[in-house]
């Protein structure tokens, strides 16, 4: 008799704990944007086909592609813990948070709506694309792993990339800088400043640097006698009343149009521009080119 019950008692015991895993609920990721949710799962996170993400599926995504599909609301993304790299680019964010994203080396959310992103927590970051949103400030003091830096067509009227040292490329083109520091990027290699309202820039430590763009903005002087590995440069639609490039030799390219202001453009050699260069000068009518250079 005890040992009926005792087998009684243990089967009891399997069918509650069996009844108790049975009840426990598998968590699942709030996604409120449907077209967030039909991204997902073409892509493929909803493993087992049930219509919904749970925080294991969502676990398991190192990558993910959302771009272009009419997504408003990125809410869920937090549960994408270990994700690697994101692309939400071309849809309609107005907001995004990626705090818990603490894994991402790439960040692609360009062409939306953002005013604002916190990216303090992702200290991997690597590549960030944010071009084409509405942003008027950004804090990537954090993200000193960052070498791939594209912030064009936007509206900062500043950014502190001192702490960025390992940036590689850098584009801010289409915003409202009035000023710009770059002393401490030693590693850049392509720079992109066009149309803002820059009347000043350093590069005298930029050594490394092969492209630079600062067309349709208000310099009046530019410096670049120690930027020997340059192979373009654009100063279109400037106001220098000179240039000295005779140090740059290296240099393939170079625009100087629409600069009625500009006369000396000092040389390396004459005449100028040798074979393999190209020079457009159109609407500079005052420009020449020597290799005796006065600086006036």
């Amino acid at each position: 008799m005890k040992s009926t019950i005792k087998i009684l008692l243990s089967l009891l015991t399997v069918i509650l704990l069996s009844q108790c895993e049975k009840d426990d609920p598998i968590p699942v990721v709030t996604i409120p944007d449907n077209n967030f949710l039909s991204a997902l799962i073409d892509e493929g996170v909803d493993a087992n086909g049930d219509g919904i993400i749970s925080a294991e599926e969502a676990e398991a995504i190192t990558f993910l592609d959302v771009s272009g599909e009419s997504i408003a609301d990125m809410t869920g993304i937090k549960a994408f813990v270990n994700l690697e790299a994101l692309d939400c680019s071309s849809n309609q964010i107005i907001s995004l948070d990626v705090s818990n994203n603490t894994a991402l080396t790439e960040l692609h959310c360009g062409s939306n709506q953002l005013t604002s992103l916190d990216v303090f927590n992702n200290t991997a970051l690597e590549w960030l694309n944010l071009g084409g949103n509405q942003l008027t400030s950004l804090d990537v003091s954090n993200n000193t792993a960052l070498w791939w830096l594209w912030l064009r067509d936007n509206q900062l009227t500043s950014l502190d990339v001192s702490n960025n040292k390992a940036l590689n490329l850098l584009v801010l083109d289409d915003n409202q800088l009035t000023s710009l520091d770059v002393s401490n990027n030693a590693a850049l290699l392509d720079l992109i400043l066009n149309n803002n309202q820059l009347t000043s820039l350093g590069v005298s430590n930029n050594t490394a640097l092969e492209w630079l763009e600062i067309n349709d903005n208000q310099l009046t002087n530019l410096d670049v006698s120690n930027n020997t590995a340059l192979r373009g440069l654009d100063l279109q639609s400037n106001q220098l009343a000179n240039l000295d490039i005779s140090n740059n030799t290296a240099l393939a390219f170079m625009i100087l149009s629409d600069m009625p202001s500009i006369n000396e453009v000092c040389v390396w050699e004459m005449p100028f521009p040798p074979q393999g260069v190209v020079v457009e000068m159109t609407n500079s009518p005052n420009l020449y080119f020597t290799t005796d250079c006065t600086g006036d």
